[in-house]
């Protein structure tokens, strides 16, 4: 009596096991054939209920890697052991509608009624997987961003002198001489090169910014008349402020240089015309939104959304925008440093950026800025 109590004990813990696991568990026989899944694993894969039984176990793996997979199970039936899977290399599952995504794995092999089986405990990693790979691009960006700035630094130096040579050459010259002509071109050319190291410098968050407290929707309200104007008759801009927004940090001059770069940006994008949003709200960032979707200090912001419907991105081309020296425009068309003083100017300010496209449909960048309903709060930059 007390082994069958025991028995029916063992039982209801292993089914309430199944059911509130957040991994995924699958039992199969050594020949791959699934026997028991939990509602977990069903989910994950996209099957409904019962529908993996009797399935092999193949069914739920790439099919550019199905034979390879195939090896392993019957390599893995010749010598059933414990082991763990997908840790330090990409395993990847495969759901019913052949989505892909990153799974780890943990085989157990079990003996029930003297038949092996495998018990595998499958995690989806893709949000964890997302996270690291955040963390990746923010540290190269970093140090992308500690490189350029040591280079502008010196760049400009060379640069003073250059410009302050040219000067007193210039000063000394006839006005309407070939040298005063040839002159002028070169200080043009020196005003523009510093230009760049500037932007360089932003990019870096080593450019010095002068960040205070103002009425971004205001200061939209007022922009918005003359982008109107840059963007042409056949893109509608709108512009939707959001209610009780206090005010933010950052430098006004600074602020509208990198919001031009994102409008000029847009205009370029619809050359058939489209429409440009601009919305702006209230945001808390708390302590998990900080950590992993856009690393800023937790705390009070606002979140600027512009939105546009031109060509959008493809994901290669989405992963390097903020990087100096990226763009996709003809040569001579573009430096390339645009986006990544944009993305300068927000961490230094203590703000951030990120950005989502879709080819063919458009691009959103959403920008998160400090901000105070007092206009006196301490203030650190997130650099």
């Amino acid at each position: 009596m007390e082994s069958v109590l025991t028995d029916q004990l063992a039982a209801a813990q292993f089914r309430s096991l199944l059911a509130s696991s957040a991994e995924g568990i699958i039992t199969a026989d050594l020949a791959g054939t699934i026997l028991l899944a939990n509602r977990r694993a069903e989910t994950m894969f996209g099957y409904s209920s019962g529908e993996l039984l009797g399935q092999s176990i193949h069914v739920l793996v790439p099919e550019r890697v199905r034979q390879i997979h195939i090896e392993e199970v019957q390599d893995y039936a010749a010598c059933p052991r414990s082991r763990s899977l997908g840790i330090g290399v990409e395993l990847r599952g495969r759901r019913r509608d052949g989505v892909e995504f990153p799974v780890e794995v943990s085989l157990n092999h079990v003996q029930v009624a003297g038949q092996d089986l495998v018990l595998s405990l499958i995690s989806d990693i893709t949000e964890r997987t997302a996270m690291e790979e955040q963390a990746r691009h923010l540290h190269k960006m970093d140090a992308v961003g500690q490189l350029a700035a040591g280079v502008a630094h010196e760049f400009n130096n060379l640069l003073t002198v250059i410009m302050g040579y040219t000067s007193i050459l210039l000063r000394d010259c006839h006005p309407d001489s070939n040298t005063h002509h040839s002159l002028a071109n070169i200080a043009g050319a020196a005003d523009r090169a510093s230009l760049l190291a500037r932007r360089l410098l932003t990019f870096g968050s080593r450019q010095v910014v002068w960040p205070k407290w103002f009425d971004l929707n205001q200061h939209l309200s007022q922009s918005c008349h003359q982008w109107s104007s840059m963007l042409g008759p056949h893109i509608r801009l709108q512009f939707t402020p959001g209610e009780d927004l206090g005010e933010i940090l950052a430098d006004a001059k600074e602020l509208d240089a990198a919001l031009v770069t994102l409008v000029e940006n847009a205009r370029d994008a619809m050359p058939n015309g489209g429409s440009l949003r601009i919305e702006t709200s209230a945001f808390e960032v708390g302590e998990g939104y900080a950590q992993g979707q856009l690393p800023v200090s937790p705390g009070p912001y606002v979140k600027l959304t512009i939105a546009d419907t031109g060509m959008g991105m493809t994901p290669p081309v989405l992963a390097h925008i903020f990087e100096p020296f990226f763009t996709t425009k003809a040569i001579g068309k573009a430096t390339g440093l645009g986006l990544a003083a944009v993305y300068g100017m927000l961490k230094a300010s203590g703000g951030n950026i990120v950005a989502s496209s879709t080819h063919n449909q458009g691009t959103t960048f959403q920008i998160l800025l400090p901000r105070t309903y007092g206009g006196a709060q301490q203030f650190s930059a997130s650099v």
